[in-house]
């Protein structure tokens, strides 16, 4: 989804969409239709352990409610404004909280608490053992990315431009960082990260960057894409995907940009590839995995960039990034599907139905079980067997 930062940029973007689509002639109709699935055979089999049913996702402002995953509990949170703790292993519902306000950024955990944000700018902090409210934070801007969690930090990255460091025991706001943004830019804002005392946050304007999480001074800025073309669609290169971290490497990827690695301390850039996805990557098996905006998956060397694979058989069907599983890289769809890929080939060896709904949200990676949440609220633990 487009969004203008002119004015009402949620309406422009539903009527950009509407025009686009009625200028579109029947033959160009067929070629933006998903792929129907084809049959396949199953190497792998993704096996439900458990299921909750949390409420509704609100897909239509792009709420991304990634659960959160820490000391045996898992964090959930719908758009109505309810946050959940479940047992990670049995799934049992340990406590619910309402906020009182509809979720649209979370769920950020650490440090003792789990942090949700509201569209009117609102931070939640909630005491992982029981729900209370451990404080609450008002900021300017719309937040619909997950807060950051850690170094005594919560990181909060707004619509607007701003990433503001809160003290993690109290909420004070300690620092700010602004950023200019484009005229257009998709609906969203990346995750920031935080590791090693630094903060990583992709931007709206292509680029990657790195703050002290203590102060939020600037360590080191990169751009991952580069703005093409006169048109203002054919330049919007926004990073939305969480930057992943991995050792000495920072991994990013924008759309109508680049996939980069980069020197975690400096910015200093290993490779980059040609790539448009509005996710993050994910890492395995000594290649870096990405579901790119049109559905094509690919696999890329973390050393050198070189691509390993590209499989092109979810064109259109609206790819969740991806997630490395065992030994297995899963994808979710528009259909409510998950389909595991063979890492060294990119065959489809593996797949199951958790909802007639979207799975849009990033799948969750913990060890023996994989957590997928739809756009309806159905939280899914899975375990891969064969």
């Amino acid at each position: 989804m487009i969004a203008t930062h002119k004015a009402l940029n949620r309406i422009a973007a539903v009527a950009l969409a509407a025009v686009i689509s009625a200028c579109a002639s029947n033959d160009e109709k067929e070629d933006t239709d998903p792929v129907e699935l084809m049959e396949i055979s199953e190497s792998v089999q993704l096996r439900e352990v458990w299921s909750q049913g949390i409420g509704d996702i609100d897909a239509l402002r792009y709420a991304m409610l990634k659960p959160g995953i820490i000391d045996g509990k898992v964090i959930a949170a719908n758009s109505d404004g309810d946050v959940f703790a479940f047992d990670r292993t049995s799934g049992k519902r340990q406590w619910k909280v309402d906020i009182d306000q509809s979720i649209s950024g979370g769920v950020g955990v650490g440090l003792g608490i789990a942090v949700v944000a509201d569209y009117r700018g609102r931070i939640v902090a909630l005491n992982l053992n029981d729900g209370s409210q451990r404080w609450t934070t008002q900021l300017s801007g719309e937040v619909v990315a997950t807060p950051a969690v850690g170094s005594g930090m919560v990181v909060v990255q707004t619509v607007d431009g701003k990433l503001l460091g809160l003290d993690a025991t109290t909420g004070e706001q300690r620092w700010r960082h602004n950023t200019v943004l484009p005229v257009l830019t998709l609906r969203g804002t990346a995750s920031p990260v935080i590791s090693a005392g630094m903060v990583f946050a992709g931007l709206d304007n292509g680029k990657l960057i790195a703050l002290n999480a203590a102060d939020g001074l600037t360590r080191w800025e990169q751009r991952v894409a580069i703005p093409q073309g006169t048109a203002e669609l054919d330049r919007v290169v926004d990073v939305d995907g969480t930057p992943l971290v991995r050792g000495e490497l920072v991994f990013a990827a924008s759309y109508q940009g680049r996939a980069v690695a980069l020197s975690r301390d400096d910015g200093r850039g290993l490779w980059a590839r040609d790539a448009s996805t509005n996710h993050g990557v994910t890492v395995g098996a000594g290649q870096v995995f990405l579901s790119g905006a049109d559905g094509t998956v690919h696999a890329y060397n973390v050393g050198n960039g070189q691509v390993q694979w590209t499989n092109s058989e979810l064109l259109r069907r609206q790819l969740s990034g991806p997630a490395y599983f065992g030994d297995v890289v899963v994808v979710g769809d528009l259909d409510g599907y998950l389909h595991a890929l063979d890492p060294s080939t990119g065959r489809i060896v593996g797949r199951t139905r958790i909802d007639r709904d979207p799975v849009r949200i990033p799948l969750l990676a913990d060890g023996d079980l994989l957590f997928a949440l739809s756009d309806d609220g159905e939280l899914v633990a899975l375990r891969l067997e064969r």
